[in-house]
């Protein structure tokens, strides 16, 4: 019995000590292998950092199809702080850049600071104190101040020689405005050779922190096409990173600055991917994984046709350079700039865009730094005149005075007014008329002959507010809403006037019925009104954004709608009785004066124009035009000002024999050789419909 009890306790005591084994067994798996990071992390001290891995930007072409802004893989240098050893970032900055300096490549450095003795600010005063306040420098800091800040900051000494240690220094302020940190690597230099990244490659063990990574960089392959349009990229600043941080984006982003790529910033960008590094406490780095893949942004399709907006740019150009050529001191030789816009009626999309004098968007850089274009007198061949310069409309706008004339119901259709010359219904202001010869004139015939006089008296009669009113429903004075932005203008009105130093007073009223006084608009703002009375009344917002696809354009994801802007709720036969008034001014346009050739008369369809010369000095003035084609069934609408300059109408034949007949011929050959494609010559019909009703509605073309 004894034995067995003896036994029995061994037994139990042999079970125990497995049991308690085996728990201690499962303790250990538990603490090595299922929480084994977790306690490794306790232990040694972990550290993460998330990096992001720049998405591919969507890329943005021509309705057509031809890429304007795209991007190419190139090899970049970036510096990773979570490789570099402490105290050593200078020594090897100064070695990556002694190779990139023997390969002649360039690198980021953008502190406005020259990069030689006698050390002096390059940039505007904004970028001025953003130097100084990022060095915690006062007002007064010179540049040389600011140099001298960096060295004593980051201890760049004189075992450098000046000249490295003022390109040492250039980079640690990027790394310092750009926030270079575990977070946020810092890219030193893009799109290097093959040459370079061999080398850098060579002696990377010297090089802790250095990497070579292929990454895609913006390029600009349109050219001279719609750079303002397009627009450009840059490096994020700290009032956009402010604004914006809280949708993913680093001070080391980059961001657009204008046209569409500022505007469709969100579309364009793409869905950045995440680098996670891990390292230890020591700093020697654990794991370094991908861990949120790269997403490429969506593109964008403009509605702009490659062939015909190269055909407006250079119709603009060449008949800047017939001004110059013709040298007529009196009809526009002093001509140094000017803008054409081309709308599609019966949506608003914007169809052509010209600037002169234009740019290729590689020398974007090298324009805005050019000194002479600070001068106000020197057109900057950068700025967009179509929806930012502000011109005033002159006789283009009696289009508007007469519609607002006919829903005033001053006049009808049929009421004339008679000109002698010189407008007497003011004792103390009696301006005069350009017509030329005294009658009696309706509406129509007031538009043909551009009567002064007939506008002066229906403006008295119904009113500046009432003018200023239907002003505003053809957009006058308003922000037209297009995607790049756009300047507003203004519309005379006696609170206006005032807010400006004048005195209104009647005559301020009959001045604004013409055009003239402070009244003013863009190129845009003329192509939109007429594209209003070509559509009767609906005036269309205008669009550049034809549609975003998929990155490579393969798949529409969304297509733009036409937006009605305005309707006028007026009886449309008022709008015909317009357009037949600048029906009669087209068909009397000739070529290039009063003697030569009809210009217009003989094309298959109806013209409908109203032409302008602005005053702006004593004695100089612009020349302003707004139009569309067919009359009978409006296609196209324009708008042109020419800065100085004269004869706009004679743009007209060649842009609608462009659009509708892809038969455009330049005016003036590049040897100064003139050529009257119609003029003196029968008028190529040869398959185009008998002069009447465009029986195709369609509005592509």
């Amino acid at each position: 019995m004894h034995k067995v009890r003896k036994s029995i306790r061994t037994i139990v005591f042999v079970l125990m000590v497995v049991i308690l084994s085996f728990a201690c067994t499962l303790e250990l798996l538990q603490i090595q292998i299922v929480d084994g990071e977790y306690y490794l992390s306790q232990t040694t001290g972990t550290y993460v950092a998330e990096q992001t891995i720049q998405a591919a930007r969507g890329q943005i072409m021509t309705k057509d199809g031809v890429i304007l802004n795209t991007n190419k893989l190139v090899y970049k240098v970036i510096i990773q702080k979570s490789f570099v050893e402490s105290g050593t970032e200078n020594e090897i900055i100064s070695k990556t850049l002694k190779i990139l300096i023997k390969n002649n490549e360039e690198w980021i450095d953008t502190i406005p600071i020259s990069k030689t003795e006698p050390y002096e600010f390059t940039g505007d005063e904004y970028e001025q104190d953003a130097v100084r306040d990022a060095l915690e420098l006062g007002v007064y800091a010179t540049a040389d101040n600011c140099i001298n800040a960096l060295y004593e900051k980051y201890h760049i000494g004189k075992e450098y020689d000046e000249q490295m240690r003022r390109y040492i220094a250039g980079i640690r302020y990027e790394m310092l405005i750009r926030d270079f940190s575990y977070q946020n690597r810092y890219t030193l230099a893009e799109d290097i050779s093959l040459q370079s990244v061999i080398e850098l490659k060579e002696q990377s063990f010297m090089l802790k922190g250095i990497d070579i990574i292929e990454e895609p960089i913006r390029v600009y392959e349109g050219g001279e096409m719609v750079p303002y349009v397009a627009g450009r990229i840059g490096a994020i600043s700290q009032d956009e990173y402010d604004e914006h941080k809280d949708e993913g984006y680093a001070l080391n982003d980059v961001y657009g600055k204008f046209g569409i790529e500022w505007s469709e910033e969100s579309t364009l960008r793409g869905e950045n991917g995440i680098r996670t590094i891990t390292r230890d406490t020591n700093g020697i780095v654990i794991s370094d994984e991908i861990t949120k893949q790269v997403s490429a942004g969506n593109s964008i399709k403009l509605t702009i046709d490659s062939k015909f907006q190269t055909d407006v740019q250079d119709i603009l150009a060449n008949h800047i350079n017939w001004l110059h050529y013709n040298d007529d001191p009196n009809r526009g030789n002093k001509v140094d700039a000017g803008g054409v816009v081309v709308l599609d009626v019966k949506t608003g999309a914007v169809l052509a865009m010209a600037n002169y004098p234009n740019y290729n968007m590689s020398d974007y850089y090298k324009l805005i730094n050019d000194p002479k274009y600070n001068d106000p007198k020197v057109p900057n061949p950068t700025y967009n005149r179509c929806i930012y310069g502000l011109y005033r409309p002159g006789s283009a706008f009696k289009t508007i005075t007469g519609t607002a004339a006919l829903m005033s119901g001053v006049v009808d259709e049929n009421t004339t007014i008679y000109c002698g010359g010189k407008y007497t219904y003011y004792s103390d202001y009696q301006p005069g008329c350009v017509m030329g010869f005294a009658d009696s004139l309706s509406v129509r015939r007031a538009l043909r002959h551009s009567c002064n006089v007939y506008f002066y008296d229906v403006a008295r009669q119904m009113g500046i507010e009432y003018l200023a009113s239907v002003a505003g429903m053809f957009g006058i004075g308003t922000d037209l809403d297009l995607e790049i932005g756009g300047a507003s203008g203004h519309m005379s009105t006696p609170e206006y006037f005032e807010s400006l130093g004048g005195e209104w007073t009647p005559g301020s009223t009959i001045q604004a019925a013409i055009g003239q006084l402070e009244t003013t608009v863009t190129p845009l703002h003329l192509a939109t009104a007429a594209l209003t009375i070509a559509n009767k009344g609906t005036r269309y917002q205008p669009y550049l954004v034809d549609s975003v696809v998929s990155y490579d354009g393969s798949e529409t994801i969304y297509k733009t709608e036409p937006t009605v802007a305005y309707k006028f709720d007026v009886d449309e036969h008022i709008f015909d009785v317009i357009t037949e008034g600048m029906i009669m001014v087209a068909d009397d346009v000739r070529w290039p004066l009063s003697y030569g050739p009809l210009q217009l008369a003989d094309l298959p369809y109806g013209v409908a124009i109203k032409t302008g010369t602005p005053q702006v000095t004593e004695d100089t003035f612009n020349s302003t035009i707004l139009g569309f084609y067919p009359a009978e069934d409006p296609q196209i609408a324009f708008g042109i000002v020419l800065e100085k300059g004269e004869f706009s109408r004679l743009m007209i034949r060649n842009i609608i024999e462009s659009y509708f007949y892809d038969n455009y011929q330049p005016i003036i050959d590049e040897e100064g050789n003139v050529t009257l494609p119609w003029g003196g010559k029968e008028t190529n019909t040869e398959g185009r419909p008998e002069r009447g009703f465009f029986e195709n509605t369609s509005s592509e073309q």
